[in-house]
């Protein structure tokens, strides 16, 4: 795709922002873009009938058919469209639902002059597809973890280059395994942990190159799950110190002193109850709901799950993935993709009464 023209669909209500997109993007990319725009969702299916669109970028709040439900709508009609969300509202919750519905990321809107290029830098990327190395994004839009994972699972060779105001880092990965990390005098697990727990900043997933040493040999699914875990229990509050009520009996020997453990009550039997139950199509139509709330939100999360599965699929030599299955304490959760339709099931535990 190197000297094809780019056409990029924006799709927002404000239509003073949308001559902002055509005067200064079109400005900066030139020739190399095509620039469309559309005011609301109906518009730009229309645009897309007639035009080759290489990237969709939506906002979130519109009237009629917002963003999010935009983007439901195109994973249905357009699987294989690119899409991105830009928007002054950027927060997490916004990001983890725009990318369960299919967005590739998830752009604030600038509020500098300064900022437009490096929008046309990220879409540009964007634009050039899974055939071409080199992307870039932003920490608190994708995660570090999601795009080592795609590059494990994928069984790439590249070099994710992390930077802050502060600091740069390098991680090394070859063949999907993750070989060597160094930010400063760190280097190995040390240095993958220290960047792992970065708070924000900026990457770029370069081209491999052999890294200086190779330090790391442990399974990237072990590294990145210590990684979390060690940035949880720096996150957790201090313990609080034991109450100084209970003071020990100034006759009985420190030996010989022991507190008897109470007696651990009996589990409650419990039992399952269907909480929300949906089946859905193999195009998205939802073909039975019962007691299901939040219908769109299924359908995006089945959405998002089917795109991985198929992922999943590829990286691993395990054949086809359909079932995923949550366990919590008094719950579970039941979902099902296939080629023919999907489900998702919830149930509660309650206890068994007696009588």
């Amino acid at each position: 795709m190197g000297d094809h023209v780019k056409r990029f669909l924006f799709v927002d209500d404000n239509a003073e922002f949308l001559g902002i997109v055509q005067t200064i993007l079109g400005g900066i990319a030139g020739k190399k873009w095509e620039i469309y725009t559309a005011p609301n969702a109906g518009m730009a299916l229309q645009i897309m009938e007639s035009k080759p669109i290489d990237v969709v970028i939506a906002d979130v709040h519109m009237p009629v058919v917002d963003g999010f439900q935009f983007l439901s709508l195109l994973s249905r009609k357009h699987p294989n469209m690119t899409k991105a969300v830009m928007t002054s509202d950027a927060s997490e919750a916004h990001r983890a639902t725009c990318l369960s519905r299919g967005a590739e990321l998830l752009l604030q809107k600038p509020l500098a002059p300064d900022e437009w290029q490096g929008i046309y830098t990220t879409l540009n990327d964007l634009a050039r597809g899974p055939t071409e190395q080199g992307f870039r994004g932003v920490l608190r839009r994708v995660g570090l973890q999601d795009v080592l994972q795609m590059e494990c699972l994928s069984r790439n060779s590249s070099v994710l280059e992390v930077k802050t105001r502060q600091v740069q880092g390098l991680i090394y990965i070859e063949a999907g395994q993750i070989v060597h990390a160094q930010i400063g005098d760190r280097t190995g697990e040390d240095a993958f942990n220290y960047l792992m727990a970065l708070a924000g900043g900026e990457f770029n997933l370069k081209p491999f190159t052999e890294p200086p040493q190779k330090t790391i040999t442990g399974q990237w699914e072990f590294l990145l799950m210590e990684a979390a875990r060690k940035r949880d229990e720096e996150n957790e509050p201090p313990p609080q110190p034991a109450a100084t009520s209970d003071l020990p009996d100034p006759f009985v020997s420190p030996h010989t002193q022991f507190i008897p453990k109470p007696a651990e009550p009996k589990p409650e039997p419990l039992r399952p109850e269907i909480a929300e139950f949906v089946v859905l199509s193999a195009q998205g139509d939802v073909l039975y709901k019962w007691q299901c709330e939040d219908v769109n939100g299924r359908i995006g999360f089945l959405e998002f799950l089917s795109q991985r599965a198929r992922q999943i699929s590829q990286g691993l030599p395990l054949g086809d993935f359909e079932r995923f299955e949550v366990h919590g304490s008094k719950s579970r959760a039941i979902a099902h993709v296939d080629n023919d339709h999907a489900f998702f099931v919830r149930t509660n535990l309650t206890a068994i009464t007696a009588g």
